[in-house]
């Protein structure tokens, strides 16, 4: 069966090697278009767009190339199976602290990326361009402090914890053969973690789905009425790339949130499904490639850019057939 087949690390890690190998030129590709094909009116997002492309990239690379985490569920343990295993004197609790920080962070820059269309199209002379400072501020801290208790909580005596965990978890990592490599960081019996991973992940989904209703009704309230300071094209504009931007979002954070959230029902279910839990990180160490595909085809700017480069030698052929027409004719 295709489970039993994924459960493999090795299998595990050559997908995600492929993956990487796939996602790669896209985000180097949607990162060439910020930086170098970014419209003028929409230059104010630039930055934000990047950062939010750049952390994106930074999470699919960790989980497709540089570490590859391989998760023994339904305990929060496993081991690296990326380039970073070669260097041994990197510590794991270290790496599982960085994965868990990249995760945490690009919803931050989701929210990072809302706020700034915001305060740029409709409050950028309020009180607002004082408070977002605290206000993003808070978010990233927050989102970095909640990495602490799961660094402080790891056993110090991992031969033991690794005992307690096969003791508990008999069918976690089954397939490992070597069970020494694993790094156990919970047990998952305490409800603690769950309940701080659970409600930074309503917290975050919350404040998305406020900022991007507020944007919606602002937008709309503004072109109806026009009483704003920016013309009724550049509204249009930003409506229209607006609307892009959610879609480029939405779709990401559902390949995000949807296997986060098949993953703890299974934990809750105290389920062992190692190929369900491999396929579902392959998947999300997708998310930021998607994201790019989707900002390439319906950003119309990045759009142009990439229907160019594919398009070339067609134009090139089409402009010679031109040149010829008129020597015939002469002739």
């Amino acid at each position: 069966m295709l489970l039993d087949f994924i459960e493999s690390p090795q299998v595990y890690s050559n997908i995600l090697y492929i993956t990487s190998a796939f996602s790669l030129p896209i985000h180097i590709f949607g990162g060439y278009c910020i930086l170098y094909k970014t419209p003028v009116i929409m230059k104010s997002v630039k930055w934000s767009l990047f950062n939010l492309h750049f952390w994106s990239f930074a999470l699919d690379l960790t989980l497709s190339l540089f570490v590859q985490p391989y998760f023994c569920s339904p305990a929060f343990a496993g081991f690296p199976l990326g380039i970073v295993q070669w260097e041994k004197r990197i510590p794991t609790d270290i790496l599982v602290i960085y994965v868990l920080a990249i995760f945490k962070i690009v919803p931050m820059t989701i929210i990072s990326m809302f706020e700034n269309r915001y305060f740029v199209l409709f409050v950028k002379k309020g009180p607002w361009r004082y408070l977002r400072y605290p206000f993003l501020l808070f978010n990233y801290t927050l989102a970095l402090a909640l990495c602490i208790p799961v660094y402080l909580e790891a056993p110090i005596d991992q031969e033991n914890a690794r005992r307690v965990l096969f003791e508990t978890h008999s069918q976690a990592c089954k397939v490992v053969v070597d069970k020494t490599r694993i790094f156990v960081m919970n047990y998952e019996e305490n409800i603690w973690p769950s309940l701080r991973r659970n409600a930074l992940n309503c917290f975050v989904l919350a404040e998305i789905i406020f900022l991007g209703v507020l944007l919606r009704v602002e937008m709309n309230r503004a072109i109806k009425n026009i009483q704003s300071s920016i013309s009724l094209d550049t509204l249009q504009k930003q409506k229209i790339f607006i609307r892009a931007l959610n879609l480029q979002i939405a779709i990401p954070i559902a390949i995000i949130f949807i296997p986060a959230a098949i993953a703890a029902v299974l934990k809750m279910k105290s389920s062992s499904q190692q190929g369900i839990d491999n396929i579902l990180n392959i998947i999300t160490s997708l998310h930021g490639a998607s994201a790019t595909i989707l900002m390439i085809y319906l950003q119309k700017p990045f759009r142009k850019v990439f229907l160019s480069i594919v398009c070339r030698g067609k134009q090139v052929e089409s402009k010679n057939v031109t040149e010829m027409i008129p020597s015939r004719l002469s002739s």
